[in-house]
């Protein structure tokens, strides 16, 4: 199996490892969220109803004004977060969900994670290690 590994930094510590979900798209949940389901309603976007719950979530920057926030989650969140834009409103949504994130990386990871590929994420030493699916 062909690792990759990229250096990047911390926006909230831990470590965890899961299947990668990728949004091609920005992701904006205030308003196009639905939590008891933990996915994106919003129409006409690549993850549609598509659940991330478990999933290390793989997209560019949140978008609008109320980003991608996570309340009301539960054990519906996402793994962690990998994004290539940081943005304050990443960091509160790390933090209000306890889920590890990173940003800011040495390389875009999006140029190489697909969804279902395995992605530790591991925020405490800040990398990310990509096992590519087969």
């Amino acid at each position: 199996m062909r690792k990759i590994r990229i250096k990047g930094r911390t926006e909230w510590p831990g470590v965890v490892e899961a299947e990668a979900l990728v949004s091609p798209m920005p992701l904006q949940g205030f308003t196009n969220v639905k939590p008891e389901l933990g996915c994106t309603t919003e129409r006409n976007h690549p993850l549609f109803m598509v659940p991330y719950t478990g999933k290390v979530l793989v997209f560019p920057s949140p978008r609008g004004s109320g980003g991608f926030m996570m309340y009301g989650f539960g054990d519906k969140k996402p793994a962690a977060f990998v994004h290539t834009v940081a943005s304050p409103v990443n960091v509160l949504c790390a933090l209000h969900a306890h889920v590890p994130a990173m940003t800011d990386f040495e390389e875009d990871p999006m140029q190489y994670i697909e969804t279902g590929d395995m992605v530790l994420v591991n925020a405490d030493e800040g990398y990310i290690e990509i096992t590519k699916k087969d």
